[in-house]
């Protein structure tokens, strides 16, 4: 953890899906995604390492700002991993790195798929998960580490407290909104993201390998319009922003440029890969995002009404 004073309130989140004895078995050390120290000590005796984090932004960071957190930090874990002998290291990607221009057209992308870093339609975000991603794979063969990565979607899914992250705090904002984006999404259940992780981590046949971890594309109106049908939503009218509106709200507006790349989209990501050789199983994106909301609502963050 960055600071090891959030400890207490990581504990009393995963305390509540858990086991007392289990529980005995988490550890915390401090160390920052920035820093190269602080990794290395930690990681002696670890069997393997999952690289989760890299920062989302708010769209105001500059290209240069991102990519240097994304690909340093990612480096910085690898190489602490590779000081302390800990070979084998799931990384979580993003779609992000496997981003194809919209003139493609109705397309399905496999897993190893990448981006192409010559695309105008691409903001500093998905740039930074692609060099992030590319340099873990450079070290990763350099230094004989065993490595799997994985590509999920937009990650969403019920919360172990009342801290709202980027994902789920636009699912509160598409039960508010009467103006939504034409945008699509492809879904990823973090409950699916972590059963993905622990299956990669044991199939051999995993390492050296990209797995895409998503369900099947669909728009912020349709999840809308479901929020509508379970009751999660009251509001009755709903319309949809024309992408040329978004475009041009998003130059004033820096939590739209997240959403410009999927403005028109219609290829999708093919997870087959990871169904066959990993065994992986999703929920469909209906039940996720109606998951997402309803823990908005326990944990007192929305308030919704029929």
């Amino acid at each position: 953890m960055r600071s090891v004073q959030k400890e207490a309130r990581v504990r009393t989140a995963i305390s509540s899906l858990v086991d007392t004895e289990k529980m005995k078995q988490l550890s915390f050390f401090q160390a920052d995604l920035t820093r190269a120290n602080g990794w290395a000590n930690e990681m002696v005796g670890a069997d393997s390492v999952f690289h989760i984090a890299s920062p989302l932004g708010t769209g105001t960071e500059t290209e240069a700002e991102l990519v240097s957190i994304a690909k340093n930090g990612t480096l910085n874990v690898l190489r602490g991993a590779k000081i302390a002998g800990v070979k084998r290291i799931i990384m979580i990607s993003s779609q992000a790195a496997a981003t194809a221009r919209r003139s493609v057209g109705n397309l399905k992308l496999d897993d190893n798929y990448w981006t192409d870093m010559s695309n105008p339609e691409l903001v500093p975000y998905y740039i930074s998960k692609v060099e992030a991603e590319k340099a873990a794979w450079k070290f990763a063969k350099q230094n004989g580490l065993d490595l799997t990565t994985l590509l999920p979607g937009g990650i969403f899914g019920p919360l172990l407290d009342s801290h709202v992250q980027s994902s789920n705090a636009l699912v509160s904002e598409l039960i508010k909104m009467s103006l939504v984006p034409k945008a699509n999404i492809e879904v990823t259940d973090v409950r699916d993201l972590a059963a993905a992780m622990r299956l990669a981590l044991n199939t051999p046949a995993a390492i050296n390998k990209r797995y895409n971890v998503g369900t099947t594309p669909t728009t912020f109106l349709k999840i809308v319009h479901t929020f509508q049908q379970d009751g999660i939503r009251s509001k009755k009218l709903t319309l949809a922003i024309p992408n040329g509106v978004v475009k041009f709200a998003a130059k004033f507006q820096p939590s739209l440029r997240q959403l410009l790349p999927q403005l028109g989209v219609k290829y999708w990501h093919d997870s087959t890969r990871a169904h066959d050789e990993l065994h992986w199983h999703n929920r469909c994106w209906q039940e996720t995002m109606k998951d997402s909301a309803t823990s908005l609502k326990d944990w007192g963050i929305i308030k919704t009404r029929r």
